[in-house]
């Protein structure tokens, strides 16, 4: 297609566009990337950015995910940033028990030889270049069966904004970004054709819709939908799981078990889903709200616990275990909080976690500390015990934040303790696809910079079928009733943001 200048705008109506300027200097990387390319006769991954400014980036992508099988959003509140992905330039796939090393080895592959051009933005947050986005399932097994979501997918999005966290009292203004758009070049791909699509990308994403009011309202003002429901495994069955993760505790099998349960809605009309992320941005403040369109399906969630971040050879981990109610009033919420601290049993439940965190980063970090106390973080209908996990990579390390994905992945808060036995006794036992829930999702960097979310308080989408997970850690003592009760308070989030009564 013919070049035409590309608007690009923030929905408040500030602008740039990339005129013929841009268009050359992108055209001049696809080039030189075809270049290289035909020299070593494998593919070569060009990147070309611009800095920008954009407005909200849930607005970007509720926009620009129509244009796409494949899209990707991260609003953390580690660091304020903000990213927002659409399509893919290259799939980085892995399956069975090393999928997340097959990842790495991928993506190191693809940046080897990186072909970079046009200006990279400033003042953003940790992560350069070009990123590798996407996930992994909790089991390798799982999506292999299933075929809902891949055992393991990244990918290179074809393009991405990262943008920075608002200034101080600039919060609904453009904030500084930085466009980048990405693609893999082959001994005969014509550069001009591709540079011409990653513009019209540009501009089919970033220019603002006329009509987004308009939809929005007739959303709003859509007969509500009625939803069914199916518990699985049913309440009682679970609570049975329960009971018999608990002698098998006891018996000395394993000291610690994560088990979950999954709640199957489908509903008379497909879900909202920028709505749903709107909902869970308002109603969840201090979490990582994500969304993964994969194909048919969306998973998405806004969660508390991060697995893992690195920037600047700093590593940090986040222990999130043990979980109490919020209360009904402050004095209740304070004792529920008591309840929490002093608990031998959650006090063992959270032990558990943070020691295998600290174990896993002494392998490759120096100077590795735990916070102590634990801090209680309080959601809107739970609170959790949580302590931050920081080391310094060593000098002759060469971990990147995907080795440690799967040096940590899963964590006793996710399946249990000893690994091996937990998991081998949820497989026998659970019953359950978890797909991507309890795994991880996150991006990284070429340098081995990155952050992966642990995936809970989430729920895969499929038109108008949700199914809504929610787990429990279960320890010698732990009781059915109460169990299932934290599962249904960890639920009702998930259920609130998707408009399900």
């Amino acid at each position: 297609m013919p070049f035409t200048s590309a608007s690009v705008m923030s929905p408040e109506g500030s602008s740039s566009s990339l005129g013929p300027a841009d268009h050359g200097s992108l055209l001049d990387t696809c080039e030189r990337a075809l270049g290289r390319a035909r020299g070593f006769q494998r593919p070569i991954l060009a990147s070309w950015s611009r800095p920008l400014d954009v407005g909200d980036p849930v607005s970007v992508w509720s926009r620009a995910r129509r244009s796409t099988q494949r899209s990707f959003l991260w609003q953390s509140p580690w660091d304020g940033g903000s990213l927002v992905a659409i399509g893919s330039a290259r799939a980085l796939r892995g399956r069975g028990e090393h999928r997340v090393r097959a990842v790495r080895d991928g993506w190191r592959t693809l940046v080897k030889d990186l072909v970079t051009g046009g200006v990279a933005a400033t003042g953003l947050p940790v992560g350069e270049g070009p990123l590798a986005i996407g996930g992994f399932s909790f089991r390798a097994e799982d999506a292999y069966e299933t075929g809902r979501l891949p055992d393991a997918l990244m990918w290179v999005p074809a393009l991405q904004i990262r943008s920075a966290v608002p200034a101080p009292g600039a919060e609904g203004r453009p904030v500084p970004a930085e466009l980048r758009l990405n693609a893999v070049l082959l001994h005969d791909s014509d550069p001009e054709q591709v540079a011409d699509n990653l513009v019209h990308l540009a501009r089919l994403c970033l220019t603002p819709d006329p009509n987004a009011d308009t939809e929005r309202r007739k959303r709003r003002d859509r007969p509500g939908r009625t939803c069914h429901s199916t518990e699985l495994p049913g309440a009682e069955a679970w609570k049975g799981l329960v009971r018999g993760a608990t002698d098998r505790i006891r018996a000395g099998e394993f000291e610690k078990v994560v088990l979950a349960r999954e709640v199957r809605v489908t509903a008379s009309a497909p879900f909202d889903l920028p709505a749903a992320v709107e909902r869970m941005r308002g109603a969840n403040p201090g979490t990582t709200v994500f969304a993964v369109d994969h194909e048919e399906y969306t998973f998405l969630g806004a969660t508390p616990e991060y697995l893992v971040q690195v920037g600047d050879r700093t590593v940090h981990a986040l222990g999130l275990a043990g979980t109490t109610p919020r209360g009904a009033t402050p004095e209740q919420d304070e004792a529920c909080e008591r309840e929490l601290v002093g608990s031998a049993k959650i006090q063992h439940e959270h032990e558990v976690v943070v020691s295998m965190l600290r174990d896993a980063l002494a392998d490759s970090c120096t100077d590795v500390t735990a916070e102590t106390p634990p801090q209680v973080v309080k959601l809107a209908n739970v609170q959790h015990l949580s302590t931050k996990v920081r080391g310094r990579l060593a000098e002759d390390s060469t971990a990147g934040v995907l080795d440690l994905v799967e040096a940590l992945h899963p964590t006793p808060a996710l399946g249990g303790h000893p690994r091996a036995q937990a998991l081998s006794w949820l497989a026998d036992n659970e019953g359950l696809d978890r797909s991507w829930y309890a795994g991880v999702v996150g991006w990284a960097d070429r340098s081995g910079q990155g952050q992966f979310a642990v995936a809970i308080r989430s729920a895969l989408l499929d038109g108008p079928t949700a199914s809504l997970y929610a787990g429990c850690g279960l320890v010698a003592d732990s009781d059915p009733e109460a169990e299932y009760a934290e599962t249904c308070a960890k639920l009702r989030p998930m259920m609130s943001a998707l408009g399900i009564e």
